[in-house]
């Protein structure tokens, strides 16, 4: 396990996960995504179909040593906030916040709690929306009530984008899988068309972000939108 990028601090932690997809401008497992001040870690063998369709907790899981080993890592090195390249990893939010002294905040459906202090419903588009589970709820510190203000989607298994991401290939096309994004979200609004607000779980999804707006009017949040996050990214060093 490495440190991609060596810079001074301040900088934020950026935990990924082992992926040969094709990362897009955009892509928040890119450190050119978040700014200038950006520690990357890869945890070998950590592929996205296993992390995405686990369901085992922090303790349980063969791979906590690896993730706890990087978050201790990022910390000795200075970080000042540590993220992840993968939102499923909500699933230890709590159990990875407590291993830091820094903030950690592994997915954008940590953004959720606020947003609902002041939406009645808030939509939510994920990459693999049956693998979500009540643990990953309640990692992102939703009750169950909350849980049911949310408007869910996702991209159908069989799709180029899925396929690509949790499959782990070599090839995207980007056009493609931004029809295929678009037309997620339009399904969403038309479920709740009195939304406002769309939340992006994927990482792998802000590239499309603006398309996304443009096709539906919402107002579309990623891991991005964190400002301790954003602000950590973008420290002087």
């Amino acid at each position: 396990m490495q440190i991609a990028t060596s810079l001074r601090q301040p900088s934020l932690g950026l935990i990924k996960l082992d992926t040969l997809f094709p990362r897009l401008p955009g892509d928040l497992g890119l450190a050119s995504s978040w700014g200038p001040s950006v520690q990357e870690l890869v945890v070998a063998g950590a592929l996205p179909h296993l992390i995405v369709r686990q369901q085992q907790s922090f303790e349980r899981s063969p791979f906590a040593s690896a993730f706890g080993a990087a978050v201790l890592q990022l910390v000795q090195s200075g970080a000042t906030a540590i993220t992840t390249s993968c939102g499923f990893l909500v699933l230890w939010q709590q159990a990875l916040q407590a291993l830091s002294p820094v903030p950690v905040v592994t997915s954008s459906l940590c953004l959720l709690p606020a947003l609902l202090q002041h939406e009645e419903q808030v939509g939510v588009l994920t990459i693999d929306a049956p693998s979500l589970t009540p643990m990953h709820w309640q990692g992102a510190g939703l009750s169950g009530e909350q849980v049911g203000q949310l408007i869910l989607g996702g991209l159908a298994p069989e799709s180029h984008f899925c396929q690509s991401i949790l499959g782990n290939q070599a090839f995207l096309d980007p056009v493609r899988a931004e029809q295929e994004v678009v037309a997620a979200a339009l399904r969403i609004l038309e479920n709740a068309p009195h939304i406002k607000t769309l939340v992006l779980e994927c990482t792998n999804l802000p590239p499309y972000q603006s398309g996304i707006e443009k096709a539906t009017g919402l107002k579309v949040l990623s891991l991005r939108d964190v400002p301790v996050l954003r602000a950590a990214a973008n420290a002087q060093a």
